[in-house]
């Protein structure tokens, strides 16, 4: 059972899957950011009790991690004899997790530099934008971890 549990959790089906959902909720953030800045810009002031971040970037460093601990779950599933396709989709895997884990980790760090200082609409607007730009960024990156997991690179033998 544990085995078919693993399975599943490192399928390439089953992380196009999880990564169209944390996309989608990296999308649903940065949206909820360009309203505010609109709205910010509008009226000109910020409301005191908005929040960046928080959500998305704890999501986003747990995601890294998974992607990151791909490899580990890959042995306890397969065992220790993993096929080549295996190991290139790990060594992929690894690499747009430690992406996705830097970029919710500035997240978290610029949200926690911005939210006290909300109130006042220069720095708030700098900040809020700022937190745009890293979803945008996340997005990018799940984007292309997307693309690569969909159409894998083909190695041609000299």
């Amino acid at each position: 059972m544990k085995k078919l549990f693993f399975l599943f959790t490192i399928h390439p089906v089953s992380l196009a899957v999880w990564t169209l959902v944390v996309m989608a909720m990296v999308v649903t953030t940065g949206w909820a950011h360009f309203a505010t800045l609109s709205l910010a810009f509008e009226t000109g002031i910020f409301d005191a009790d908005v929040t960046l971040e928080e959500d998305v970037a704890v999501i986003l460093v747990a995601f890294g991690v998974f992607l990151e601990m791909r490899e580990m779950l890959a042995k306890r599933a397969y065992g220790e004899e993993i096929a080549e396709k295996q190991h290139e989709l790990n060594e992929l895997s690894e690499r747009y997790g430690a992406y996705l884990l830097i970029i919710g980790l500035i997240m978290e760090i610029n949200d926690q530099c911005f939210e006290p200082l909300l109130e006042d609409t220069f720095v708030a607007a700098f900040g809020v934008a700022s937190m745009a730009f890293f979803d945008a960024l996340a997005l990018i990156m799940g984007i292309a971890f997307l693309a690569k997991l969909c159409v894998p690179s083909r190695h041609v033998a000299a």
